[in-house]
């Protein structure tokens, strides 16, 4: 009888028993075929469920794997960015009395405790930059209201002796009497270039000076600053000369008041560090396109100079080359920072040659716009007829005694009808009971200023013209606008612009 199941159907660690405990007539026993069958499928059953164990486990593995590697690599790169952040920590300008301790890559601990301490330090130092800028902008004000109001204590005077020194020379007086007059004319003259070059550089410090953009002639421009300076460089047997480039476009668009006010100072400049001798004042076209023209300047004399170890200090504020300077010309030192700030607002850079004994060139090259269609037309305020205004009704408001006195002796000379108020009450009071042509009113006054009395003036009157008279140039003219006035005119006043205005704006029959 064959057994029921062979031998090599066995498992083979069931056939290795077999082998090793069995008799080798085992298969006589019946029972025995059917338990070994038992013990087989449980052979093969456990085998099958070993492999699909290992099935399941091996992704596991490779999981883990991948996870470790993972880990060891995060470990690597906090380690590498600690390193890094304790190398930036150990660059930092630390307070004396803060210690950089040694920081353990696996232990974050210190390094989090110290990060916290320099956060906490950064945060006080950004309080203190944040109250010193407070500070700063608290002493610029203070420095801006305090030049305002020198401006206006210094100029209400030098008003009254300016427009008493262009009174006294419209007399007639003896030949000696004249001369005196020209001294003192010169003398103001002087007082009021040192108090306006002083507020000019703090009005362009603070951002305050916009470039215009008129149609002028650079041509007349200089001709006229040339003329304007000749009686004085002739009294020191200083000839000028203009090299003038008629290729140059008849008509450009610019600031010529910031021109003028450049070549003024680098004119006068000249002349004043000029004993005998020339200067040349050069303007040549460097080159032209479709809507703009590049202009080469140059102002050469042939004075004292500068020895080269003081060139680059000229151009810095309240400074002279030498001390000498200083004592033997004059001046504040900010004729050629004025300068330089102001050419650079036009995007130009102003240059200078000089030898001590040999004298100086001062250059720069300013681009402006060519004019499409010059405008010939003279402006109705430009003309300067002294019956234009007779009988025009003004109303003057004005505290200062001296001020008031001057101001009506002109409008007196012009036939006008004036009335006068003191302060900006009295001023608000006659315009809502009278008729004015024109108000021409001080800002600063006792009672209620020049400002408040404008915008109440302007709750019921919108239409009369308001001038503002001003001494104080800082901080001044967006305000003069935002109140409702039309114009102003500053201390000390031109006679001619003051007529100018007046004929510009005032109201008509």
């Amino acid at each position: 009888m064959k057994n029921v199941m062979d031998a090599e159907n066995y498992h083979q660690l069931l056939a290795e028993l077999i082998n090793d405990h069995l008799p080798k007539n085992h298969s006589r026993y019946k029972f025995m075929d059917g338990f070994l069958k038992s013990v087989n499928d449980l052979c093969f059953r456990f085998e099958h469920e070993k492999e699909q164990l290992k099935a399941l486990v091996r992704p596991s593995e490779r999981k883990y794997a991948e996870i470790n590697r993972k880990l060891k690599e995060e470990i690597e790169h906090r380690q590498e960015s600690v390193q890094k952040l304790s190398e930036g920590i150990s660059k930092l300008d630390l307070p004396k009395d803060y210690k950089l301790p040694d920081f353990d890559g696996d232990n974050l601990f210190e390094l989090a405790v110290f990060i916290k301490k320099l956060l906490i330090y950064q945060q006080g130092i950004e309080i203190q930059l944040r109250k010193a800028k407070e500070d700063a902008i608290k002493a610029s004000n203070a420095k801006t209201e305090f030049l305002s109001m020198m401006s206006h204590e210094l100029r209400t005077p030098l008003n009254g002796i300016v427009a008493m020194t262009y009174l006294m020379q419209q007399e007639n007086h003896s030949a000696e009497m004249l001369e005196n007059i020209k001294i003192l004319q010169f003398s103001t003259e002087n007082l009021n270039v040192l108090i306006n070059d002083i507020l000019d550089f703090n009005k362009i410090e603070a951002g305050k000076v916009e470039l215009e953009s008129i149609d002028f002639n650079i041509k007349d421009l200089v001709t006229n600053i040339k003329k304007s300076i000749e009686v004085h460089a002739a009294s020191k047997e200083v000839e000028i000369d203009l090299e003038y480039d008629e290729s140059i476009p008849e008509h450009l668009i610019g600031d010529p008041l910031r021109l003028s006010q450049i070549m003024n100072n680098l004119v006068n400049n000249a002349v004043k560090f000029t004993d005998r001798g020339r200067i040349t004042i050069k303007v040549q076209l460097n080159h032209l396109s479709n809507d703009s023209a590049a202009i080469d300047v140059s102002v050469k004399d042939t004075g004292i100079g500068i020895a080269e170890e003081n060139l680059p200090r000229i151009f810095e504020k309240f400074a002279q080359a030498d001390k000498q300077i200083t004592r033997r010309f004059g001046g504040t030192g900010l004729g050629l920072g004025i300068t330089k700030k102001l050419l650079e607002l036009h995007g130009s850079k102003i240059q200078v040659e000089s030898q001590v004994g040999n004298g100086s060139t001062f250059f720069f090259t300013i681009h402006l716009k060519t004019a499409v269609q010059p405008n010939t037309i003279v402006r109705k305020e430009e003309v300067f007829d002294q019956h234009t205004l007779k009988g025009t009704k003004v109303l003057l408001v004005e505290d200062y005694p001296i001020n008031i006195k001057i101001a009506t002796r002109f409008l007196e000379k012009w036939g006008m009808h004036y009335d006068t108020a003191a302060n900006g009450r009295i001023a608000v009071e006659k315009l809502a009971k009278n008729d004015y042509q024109i108000v021409l009113m001080d800002l600063l006054m006792p009672e209620m200023d020049g400002y408040t009395a404008t915008e109440n003036i302007r709750k019921f009157d919108k239409k009369t013209p308001i001038i503002a008279l001003t001494a104080s140039v800082l901080n001044t003219q967006d305000r003069v606008y935002e109140v409702g006035m039309n114009g102003f005119v500053t201390k000390p006043f031109n006679p001619k612009e003051l007529f100018q205005k007046i004929n510009k704006y005032a109201l008509r029959a």
